[in-house]
């Protein structure tokens, strides 16, 4: 793994398994084989974090489960610095947003091996979100599958109300200026206050590079 500026990379490969039903303090074995962790902290006031391994079609699935609500999906890693500063961000979203339709979800791209660090710092954070890892590790494949940019994380993608892909946020190691939270915001505020109908409008909408091609063909 090597890092460059605020971009972290990894060599290897993540598929990532699905798990819909909760568990107690062990992997429980669903259709896929896959499971989820639940991590407590012995007092009664602790939020109850559940973590499920999860692949690209059952990604698809989950999103397609989620209607009427914009999703931001927080691509992360407990061996990412910049991802773990930016993580809290997420949180707050969602409590902040969240009664207003904003689902967050947040995929770790790391190792099995790494659950426990995971639940550790989800914990931590009292990330009651839906919480995701890879089910194949901090590997290449994740981010072909996921369609992750150059391999760099932290990474964010945010869908609207109809499940349709509106905004990637992306880390680019040789940019003199990257992404910012308020960037992020502002796209969850804006697509939150979209009525039905608005994204099927903007996705019919030719963009203004499309409009003026298409105006110097009919001068032509």
């Amino acid at each position: 793994m090597s890092r460059i500026g605020r971009a972290v990379f990894v060599p290897s490969a993540i598929a990532i398994c699905f798990a819909m039903s909760s568990c107690g303090d062990r992997v429980e074995k669903t259709s896929s084989n896959q499971g989820g962790k639940r991590a407590t902290r012995g007092d009664a006031a602790a939020p109850d974090i559940i973590l499920h391994s999860i692949d690209k079609p059952g990604f698809d699935a989950l999103l397609a489960h989620l209607p009427g609500k914009v999703i931001l999906v927080d691509f992360w890693a407990t061996w990412c610095p910049p991802c773990r500063e930016k993580f809290p961000h997420s949180v707050e979203l969602s409590r902040k947003f969240g009664p207003q339709g904003l689902e967050v979800i947040t995929l770790a791209c790391d190792d099995e091996k790494a659950t426990a660090d995971v639940l550790t710092f989800l914990r931590a954070h009292e990330a009651v979100l839906q919480n995701l890892r890879s089910a194949s590790g901090a590997g290449e494949k994740t981010f072909e599958d996921f369609e992750i940019d150059g391999g760099a994380l932290p990474h964010y993608k945010l869908y609207d109300r109809s499940g349709k892909l509106r905004r990637t946020f992306s880390t680019d190691p040789v940019a003199q200026v990257q992404f910012s939270l308020a960037d992020v915001d502002a796209a969850v505020i804006e697509l939150l206050a979209e009525k039905p109908g608005d994204a099927a409008t903007v996705a019919d909408e030719p963009d203004e590079d499309e409009h003026d091609e298409a105006e110097s063909r009919e001068r032509e």
